[in-house]
């Protein structure tokens, strides 16, 4: 377009008449209903969008039925684990440098032929034996006046460093030599009774879990359970439940029983019968040590934990038990939500 013809379009634009008054006034008064109306919604949506959010988070916090999966492991510090290694290790070096006493010293002998003497399969005389043996040398031992706690600690830390040698000379060889039958013997049998060693020999227990499980055991034969002395700490016996929730497996009283139902069972029905029966009587056991471990552990979510168990055993209706009693002590805490929806799924046999 030429330059002239460019000044004449604006000339006439300039020169163009305006609207009348009356259709100015109508026009803003239709501009302004428009964005009244374009506010008026946009606040109804603002509105809307918290009501929204707060019936989808309802929803999400409503209880559905949903399986429980996994039995909660306790928690232990490792730091206190370690520093109660390196006291056991020191007093074993001690008792390795400077003998025991022999009082102290019949003990060890005598727990080293009441485990042979079971490690080895003698009938019930020779193992009586071995147990009167000795309760003998622990009579003696309390004959003492001076306190016998110091030379106890230290007969067992160095009598779990021999069996924890012996154990890992086994898996790593298979030899059974005479110290292992009396050292690790009757463990391993166990062990592998309860299906915690592998058709390689390597035992599943890590070196915290096999040094509490020998404490556990000795302080048991030596009968000083209830010394607080001797007592295992709390972190120790949370490692040795942590194991066991891992690895349940059915009570021994159940053992024989179990064998022969996997004997008889000849089809694939037969054999996923068994399979439920061995899950079954695992998840009882288990739930079991949960209650000891409940006793023993405040912190620990032991009915939570027994609602798990008992769900998987079949049990659902101990373990809606469980949930409600855990849901009543925690209506707000960690896993209350998923309580509710392990015991929606429990009041409902199963049956999701």
């Amino acid at each position: 377009m030429a330059a002239d013809d460019k000044e004449t379009t604006k000339s006439k634009a300039a020169k163009a008449p305006g609207l009348p008054p009356r259709v100015e006034r109508a026009l803003s008064l239709a501009r302004e209903a428009a964005k009244a109306d374009r506010e008026r919604k946009s606040g109804r949506w603002l509105a809307v969008f918290p009501l929204s959010v707060a019936a989808l988070l309802l929803l999400l916090m409503m209880p559905r039925a949903t399986a429980p999966d996994a039995v909660p492991l306790p928690r232990m510090d490792g730091r206190v684990l370690a520093r109660v290694a390196g006291a056991d290790d020191r007093r074993a070096d001690s008792a390795e440098a400077k003998r025991l006493p022999s009082d102290v010293l019949a003990v060890g002998t005598a727990l080293r032929a009441l485990n042979g003497a079971e490690a080895r399969g003698e009938d019930e005389l020779g193992v009586l034996d071995a147990r009167r043996q000795l309760d003998g040398a622990l009579r003696d031992l309390g004959i003492r006046k001076d306190d016998v706690v110091p030379d106890l600690l230290a007969l067992r830390a160095l009598q779990t460093r021999l069996f924890l040698d012996a154990l890992t000379h086994w898996e790593r060889t298979g030899e059974t030599s005479a110290d292992f039958v009396d050292l690790a013997g009757s463990f391993v049998l166990r062990a592998s009774d309860a299906g915690w060693v592998r058709a390689d020999r390597t035992v599943l227990l890590t070196d915290t879990e096999r040094r509490v499980m020998f404490k556990t055991v000795w302080n048991v034969l030596v009968g000083v359970t209830d010394n607080p002395e001797l007592a295992l700490t709390l972190d120790e016996q949370r490692a040795l439940y942590a194991f066991y929730i891992a690895h349940p497996r059915p009570a021994e009283s159940g053992r024989l029983s179990l064998e022969a139902t996997w004997r008889s069972a000849t089809t694939p029905e037969a054999c996923a019968a068994a399979k439920r029966e061995h899950r079954r009587q695992s998840e009882l056991w288990l739930a079991d040590k949960i209650k000891k471990l409940g006793a023993i552990d405040p912190t620990y979510p032991a009915a939570y934990a027994l609602g798990v168990a008992y769900y998987r055993a079949g049990r659902f209706d101990l373990s809606a038990e469980a949930f409600t009693t855990f849901i009543g002590q925690n209506p707000d805490g960690a896993y209350a939500l998923r309580a509710k929806n392990h015991l929606k799924a429990a009041l409902s046999g199963g049956e999701l």
